[in-house]
This record gives C-alpha cells, structure tokens and sequence, in this order.
C-alpha cells in the first residue's frame, strides 16, 4: 500500500481486531493507572448525500469532521503535530483526503510542513471494521514512546497533493517526535463507504506522580496451572525486567500480588532490586527463589518470628519500620 504516493494503486485487503481499555482521565489519574495517551475530543458525521457515489470520498464531508473533533477536543490546528491518516493509498482518495485535512487546518492556521501524516495501512493493508482502531493503537503507541514511526512505501508524492502549501508531510523514518507547540498531540481519521466518517483528538497524558518509598526488600510472586506455564510466566518476567531497567520494583511486585488471578503452581522471589530479581530467577537461586504447589483454600495471615524475640534489643525493630 503506497499511500500518497505517485505509484499508488490501493491498499491490502483484509481483516483484524483490536481492543483497548477506555476510562474517564479523573479516575485513571486518581487511582494510579498507567494512562498510554488521553483522547481529547471526538466527531462522527455521515456525508452521504453529497457524494458522488457510495464509494466515493468527499472533501467537505471529511474537512467537517475533523474541523468538529478539533472543536470538540478545544485544540488549534498548529497544535497537532501528527495525522494518522485514512491512508488507502489510491490515486483518487489520497489527494481528496489531504484536500479536507488542509481545508480543515486553514480554518486555524497559515503554517506549512509542520505536521507529518502516515497511514498503519503500509503495515498491515486494510484491517476491515479493525481498520479505525488500528490507526488508534499505532497512534497511542507513537505518544507512549515518543517516536513517529515511518508510513512506509512512498517515495514520490501523488502529483495531485499540493504537499508544499500544506501543513502537512509524509513522516517516511522513524523520528524523535517534537511537539509544535504545548504536550504531543494527534489525529487519527476513520472514513468509511457509504459516508461515515469518524475523526479522534489524542493526546500524552499528563505528567504522573511516582508511586511513593517501599519497603527495602520485595516479594515477586508468580502462579499459574502447570508447572510449564509457570516456566513461561517466569521468563516473561525475566525478560520484562530486562527490558525495564528503570522499572521501580514495588509497583512490580504490587501488581502481581493484587493484579493476577492465583492458581496452584507458585513461585516467589525476594530481592531487593531488579538486577537481583533477574539473577535469582534466571539461576533459580534456592535461598531466594521458592517453587511450591500450593492448594486454592484461603489461608490466614501468620507472623513467624524467631524465637520469644528476646535474643536482644531491637530485634524486630527493623519489621516495625518497613512493615
């Protein structure tokens, strides 16, 4: 699929799925949740009527939904730094979609080339009714990680695409993302056959309080129903550890003692850092690392101490202060 391009002769059909967890920012805020990207504002309209055919697209239809998602998002133009486009990548589609967004952004502004657009489409070809949150998966992957990934596939535009008096340009590296003006923030469109078209506002959530001080050692506790599973759970999380050196290990431990359901086969680690954490599970160190099977009845809380606890003074100070 080259979408944009001179050489462009439509995109790869097929089908897909995607999934992802809405909740209101208040809540997600409030209750400490890893929050990928907010969206802003949304529009849906159906232009239907005044197109030329059902399957034709429409310049005023998409310039007017785009225009309403900004208003509804309470954002200017030159502050989107980013289109994830409908991108099908044909000759005649291509140059009306970039026609609406420019209509849609001179309503706000006169800049030029300021904002890169791309298209999931080059990756993956048309993913059906999928199509729409795919580009929104990409689009809150790109905010996560700071980056404007490639539209792959182009290399000369199509030359009915004024690209040079537009905002707009085709973003074909991965690239540092460097927001225009205030936090990061794209479009992402959607438009479908027979006149529907659909237009989000997403943002880089807000900066986040880090959780607060621990307690100086930690618990990793894994379960699951068979010890081969167990096995993988357990090199999944070598492997995420790794891969998250700045991870604080608390919120770790956290999430897998209250965020997991419990089965029969456990394991557990006590470490007091990541790197601890990955040596002991990748060596099933004995004296740290712990496997048992475990029944499913709910069991007390028991404290054990060692002894009546006189041995000497202090003795369960330490405990008293971290527990």
């Amino acid at each position: 699929c080259r979408a944009f391009d001179v050489r462009a002769q439509g995109t790869v059909g097929g089908d897909g799925v995607g999934i992802v967890i809405l909740k209101r920012l208040a809540d997600a805020l409030a209750e400490g949740d890893r929050i990928r990207a907010v969206i802003k504002g949304s529009a849906v309209n159906n232009d239907g009527s005044q197109k030329v055919g059902y399957t034709a697209p429409a310049v005023d239809g998409q310039a007017d939904v785009i225009a309403m998602a900004q208003a509804s998002a309470r954002v200017k133009p030159e502050t989107v730094s980013y289109i994830e486009t409908h991108g099908t990548g044909t000759l005649l589609g291509d140059p009306i979609e970039l026609a609406a967004l420019t209509k849609a952004f001179r309503a706000g502004t006169d800049k030029k080339g300021f904002c890169a657009i791309g298209s999931v489409k080059t990756n993956i070809g048309h993913m059906n009714a999928a199509a729409g949150v795919a580009g929104l998966i990409k689009t809150v992957l790109a905010l996560d990680n700071k980056l404007l990934p490639p539209s792959l596939h182009f290399e000369e535009p199509n030359p009915e695409i004024d690209f040079e008096n537009s905002p707009f340009y085709v973003n074909t590296e991965l690239s540092e993302w460097t927001p225009v003006e205030g936090p990061r923030r794209a479009g992402v469109s959607s438009f479908g056959i027979g006149g529907t078209n659909a237009h989000v506002i997403v943002e880089e959530p807000p900066p986040q309080e880090t959780s607060g001080p621990s307690r100086p050692r930690q618990l990793l506790l894994l379960s699951a129903k068979t010890d081969s599973a167990l096995e993988t759970a357990t090199k999944n999380l070598v492997a995420h550890l790794k891969n998250q050196p700045d991870l604080n290990l608390a919120d770790a431990a956290y999430n897998l003692q209250v965020g997991r359901r419990e089965f029969s086969n456990r394991r557990v680690v006590v470490c007091q850092n990541i790197d601890e954490a990955v040596n002991a599970l990748d060596t099933a160190y004995p004296k740290r690392v712990f496997t048992a099977h475990a029944d499913m009845d709910d069991r007390p809380v028991v404290f054990m101490f060692s002894g009546q606890g006189s041995q000497y003074v202090n003795m369960g100070l330490e405990l008293y202060r971290v527990e």
